[in-house]
């Protein structure tokens, strides 16, 4: 557990250094990428079956019981890891729930969302580099500066946890067991949300939206975010007015759906790629791949977690957009096949296999692009031998053709 936790928490804050610096990495050749794939994530000698693979036995083994109380005793974001790592967890516990409808699942999660509570800056008497203590989670990593706050760790703590409570809403005997706490992990969580309000921008676009960095690192100082970060954002927004009827959130949201989609661009093959940074203003013009510097498949898989939960609800993004993603995999960062995936979602080999990430995220959308189960389960079962708790209940949600 310690060593994912580890792992997860090193690869982001390489990530976020090379990525946000803009570092310059040269290509190689697909047939020297492909040995440093296999290098990086070992070859499975006997592949399994995927019922065996990704099962309720297999999480419950893996991530419930003495695991999840090894979790529960050290929950905070000094480096990361409530961000990179917990947050998972608490996705995965509400995917379970919705695989199996046991609410075994929601009571899970109902501790960990304590503990995350439980370890904001304002309870732990933490400060910022600026002086101020705020109700979220502050994180030492990252910005020369100090300890600062990001609106990407905010996102994705929360985000699960409004989920939480949207999920509650369903289950009558759940819901009226947690009494008061429905409010009480609803403020906390709409709290952590506000402490970045002041990030928050309308346009350049008409009912466009973003937020811009601010006492965090040096290079996102007055800019626009990078996509990820403004999904992570415009996630939580979403899943709060489901949640809670937040308006405001809604609008927000929805005005960070319309940015991101308007700064997608559209490929000559039919699919949309995109850059780690988003283009200042909208793209209209159509490009081939490669003339896109493609933002590494990691990130990418969050930025896209966003389009896809409003294409789920009918907002911003359709049929279309998202067949236009089940591209991006084909014909991007999946196109060498066999299961092996490129450190770029525009299929370039400038970035390590490191930077593949969490896969298992784009197969959201395979019901509407079935043909991206393939690659994508082909890397599972030929080169990742124990998933992590999110990707171990993503497949089970979406791998098996309804």
């Amino acid at each position: 557990m310690r060593l994912w936790i580890l792992s997860c928490i090193v690869m982001c804050l390489a990530l976020a250094l090379s990525l946000a610096a803009g570092a310059d990495t040269k290509a190689v050749t697909d047939e020297e990428y492909i040995a440093l794939f296999r290098k990086h994530f070992k070859p499975v000698e006997v592949p399994p079956l995927l019922d065996t693979y990704a099962s309720v036995r297999r999480y419950d083994a893996l991530y419930m019981g003495k695991n999840l109380e090894a979790a529960l005793a050290d929950v905070n974001n000094d480096q990361g890891a409530l961000a990179w790592a917990f947050s998972r967890r608490l996705e995965s516990l509400n995917d379970m729930y919705r695989v199996t409808g046991d609410t075994k699942y929601l009571e899970a999660n109902l501790r960990c969302i304590r503990a995350t509570l439980a370890a904001t800056d304002d309870k732990r008497g933490l400060r910022l580099w600026t002086g101020a203590t705020v109700p979220a989670w502050g994180c030492d990593k990252y910005a020369k500066r100090g300890r600062a706050l990001f609106a990407v760790h905010t996102g994705i703590i929360t985000a699960p946890m409004f989920d939480f409570l949207v999920l509650a809403k369903t289950e009558p005997a759940f819901l009226q067991s947690l009494g008061k706490e429905f409010d009480t992990i609803l403020e906390g969580a709409t709290d952590a949300l506000a402490t970045h309000h002041t990030q928050w921008r309308y346009g350049p676009g008409k009912r466009e939206g973003h937020y811009i960095g601010l006492d965090q690192e040096e290079v996102c100082e007055n800019r626009p975010l990078p996509g990820n970060r403004l999904a992570a954002m415009g996630w939580a927004l979403w899943l709060s007015w489901k949640a809670s009827g937040d308006k405001v959130h809604r609008d927000r949201a929805l005005a960070l759906g319309r940015y991101i989609k308007n700064r997608l661009t559209r490929g000559k093959d039919g699919a949309y790629y995109w850059p780690y940074w988003l283009p200042g203003e909208p793209v209209k013009k159509r490009l081939p791949r490669t003339a896109v510097e493609g933002e590494d498949t990691s990130h990418a898989g969050l930025t896209m977690v966003f389009p896809f939960t409003l294409a789920a609800d009918g907002k911003i993004f359709d049929k279309g957009d998202l067949e236009r993603i089940g591209k991006t995999v084909t014909n991007g960062f999946a196109r060498l096949g066999d299961g092996i995936l490129v450190s770029r979602i525009t299929g370039t080999t400038e970035l390590p296999p490191s930077y593949v990430g969490n896969p298992a995220r784009w197969l959201a959308i395979a019901e509407v692009c079935p043909e991206i189960r393939e690659p994508i389960l082909a890397f599972y079962l030929n080169y990742r031998s124990t998933p992590n708790p999110s990707e171990l209940a993503l497949l089970m949600r979406y791998a098996k053709p309804e």
